[in-house]
């Protein structure tokens, strides 16, 4: 649901790009508000031009952070920060794995009839929105049967190699470029709300303009303060200065990305 991945769904289903079977986005139950008006247009706009399926899983990483994160139940991890002296330091990031990747595995099997535990025969191609200023997001598949396909930067990886394939080698300013021409809205950048990997101007952004999505950010940035039931000592931060989120002075001109993001949550 990000810039790249919906230009990608529009291309496909344009006939841009070769035609794909489905498009599966996994709502992580607090996804931005403004992701989720866009996904209410793109479904209008699938009906009225023979899109590409839509398939829309609900998991709840945001109910698992309020419910489970003071407790010794095990959930999975977010990359929020903490700090012990003067250094600052980041949790291992586990939620992408449990809450995107398994998910969404498990629904291209069951569209295939393949249970999760049985073999699977066949080779899907999953397509990911990586632009050619992104190449250094491409990753190899975890498992035999996928083939990650980057059809902006031009090359399909799998398990143990990767090859060129025919693509449109775009960057992202290309892409936004493109939805001007065809007279298309620019999404918003996908993310959780209460994602660490936010710069300052997007919890800015996020604060003026949608104030509920920063008030469910606020909520969990003081759930997870102590997390001492899981074994972690020092005070858990959702911003990287490992100060409150509310007490903040949030600067919507520092749009600088902070941290390593990867292709996996397929935005």
């Amino acid at each position: 649901m990000g810039v790249q991945s919906t230009a990608m769904y529009y291309m496909s289903s344009m006939h841009i790009l070769p035609h794909c079977d489905v498009a599966i986005f996994a709502d992580t139950g607090r996804e931005k508000t403004a992701t989720l008006e866009y996904l209410k247009y793109l479904k209008k706009w699938q009906e009225t031009n023979n899109g590409i399926p839509i398939h829309v899983i609900q998991t709840n990483l945001y109910r698992d952070l309020l419910q489970k994160s003071q407790t010794k139940e095990r959930f999975a991890k977010i990359p929020a920060f903490t700090k012990n002296e003067d250094r600052v330091g980041m949790l291992q990031r586990q939620c992408t794995g449990k809450y995107k990747i398994i998910p969404i595995d498990k629904a291209i099997r069951k569209l295939l009839g393949v249970g999760y535990k049985e073999k699977m025969k066949t080779n899907v191609e999953v397509w990911k929105g990586i632009s050619l200023d992104e190449h250094m997001r491409m990753s190899y598949p975890s498992v035999e049967w996928k083939t990650h396909v980057y059809p902006f930067v031009g090359y399909a990886v799998t398990k143990k190699d990767f090859h060129k394939i025919e693509g449109l080698r775009m960057n992202r300013s290309d892409i936004q470029k493109w939805y001007q021409d065809n007279n298309l809205p620019i999404p918003v950048k996908s993310s959780c709300v209460f994602c660490p990997y936010q710069s300052d101007a997007a919890w800015a952004r996020l604060k003026k303009d949608y104030p509920e999505d920063f008030a469910a950010a606020v909520e969990v940035d003081e759930t997870i303060r102590n997390m001492t039931q899981k074994g972690i000592i020092n005070p858990i931060y959702l911003h990287r200065s490992c100060k409150p989120l509310r007490e903040i002075p949030l600067d919507a001109q520092l749009d600088l990305w902070h941290g390593e993001c990867t292709d996996n949550c397929h935005i």
